[in-house]
């Protein structure tokens, strides 16, 4: 199913700026663990998210095959959370 770029909506930012919390929380867990370029790669999928979700032609599809996924396919199974899987939910709220 293709998602045409649009402004998010005010539910899906909250929920965008909690998947970027928890993003951060686990930055920062990574560099006491002394994984300083995973911590890097995941900051770096993250870091135009608070601009970029105020935009008119934010891609839902775009951050995710762009930035998630190359995040999550060069870190299989050494992450916290399936940012993949969060960022479809969230595309996929109403209202």
């Amino acid at each position: 199913m293709k998602i045409e770029p649009r402004l998010p909506t005010d539910r899906q930012r909250r929920c965008l700026c909690e998947m970027l919390y928890f993003a951060l929380i686990e930055i920062r867990a990574l560099n006491w663990e002394g994984k300083t370029q995973q911590a890097a790669d995941l900051a770096d999928a993250f870091h135009n998210l608070p601009i970029d979700m105020w935009l008119n032609d934010f891609s839902f599809e775009f951050f995710r095959d762009s930035f998630i996924a190359v995040y999550q396919q060069k870190y299989p199974g050494e992450r916290s959370r399936d940012y993949v899987a969060m960022i479809d939910d969230i595309s996929k709220m109403k209202g």
